[in-house]
């Protein structure tokens, strides 16, 4: 049986490099880095995805760092949506389907409490919120065969020959291997996600019916007591984590930042996601980090 074409663009991100991997040996995989792919590049980018002629285009690239895109809104702009309007017009003409990668940022401005659903207003209050959610707008318009995905904050571990990214585990225990300390938010709640829950589920998401849909996992817990409650899975003493996990109580305090995303639609299409703390546990355990 001939194998799908899935192309996926960022492959040299967090995300998509391991996405890259896991379907290599299911899926026809073409993975393109930055350096060969400018998304920005518009007839570049038309000629290649021509070229290969997937069947599903897995559109992970972006300028997702919130400081960068704050000190160049006109090309966050340029990335994050005329690159991505672009595609999902080739995607059109070639009749292929794409899956495009939101973020959980585009409720950053809202000051309702959450969990937030699909259907709820989101009043994104950076430049970086502001372009995913524009653009999440502009290719509905333009692709009935899309899929968007609002993602939670990832994490995982460094691997091998894949890059990592400025994760909660990996900065707790940073802070532990250095002995620097760290402040965290005790006002910020959002959800972390292990990286391979969303992979292992990322077929299951190419079932659903197209749409926009929030993928994580539910996080009651603020984010400083997310980062205690991993060194306390991983074994490190209670001297030692109030040591280098110092409490934030100043950051957010007049208004508490709260991302936490509903995924009850989700779930009702037969997509179960573990907790936060359930995630965290299932990394550990994978890793053999429990001293």
């Amino acid at each position: 049986m001939k194998k799908k074409k899935m192309l996926l663009t960022g492959v040299n991100g967090f995300l998509c490099s391991r996405v890259a991997k896991y379907f290599e040996e299911k899926y026809h995989v073409i993975p393109l880095t930055r350096k060969e792919l400018d998304i920005t590049n518009h007839k570049e980018a038309e000629r290649i995805i021509k070229e290969n002629n997937p069947n599903i285009i897995f559109h992970a690239a972006a300028m997702s760092a919130t400081l960068p895109c704050e000190n160049n809104p006109e090309l966050a702009h340029k990335v994050n949506l005329d690159a991505a309007l672009n595609i999902a017009r080739v995607a059109k003409e070639t009749k292929a389907k794409m899956l495009f990668l939101s973020s959980e940022q585009v409720f950053n401005g809202n000051t309702n409490e959450g969990p937030y659903g699909e259907d709820d207003k989101a009043v994104p209050s950076t430049v970086y919120g502001e372009t995913k959610l524009k653009a999440e707008g502009l290719l509905r318009k333009e692709l009935k065969e899309l899929w968007i995905l609002r993602l939670s904050w990832m994490f995982g571990l460094p691997e091998k020959n894949v890059p990592n990214n400025p994760n909660l585990l990996w900065k707790s225990l940073k802070a532990v291997l250095t002995n620097q300390p760290i402040k965290i938010s005790t006002n910020e709640y959002r959800g972390i996600t292990y990286v391979y829950d969303l992979i292992e589920n990322l077929e299951k998401i190419f079932d659903l019916p197209y749409g926009t849909y929030h993928f994580g996992s539910v996080n009651e817990e603020s984010t400083y007591d997310t980062a205690v409650y991993i060194l306390n899975k991983i074994g490190i003493s209670k001297e030692i984590i109030d040591r280098v996990i110092c409490r934030d109580d100043e950051k957010h305090r007049d208004q508490k930042r709260d991302l936490r995303m509903d995924y009850n639609k989700i779930i009702s299409k037969g997509i179960n996601i573990r907790t936060s703390q359930e995630s965290i546990d299932r990394a550990i355990k994978e890793f053999d980090f429990k001293l």
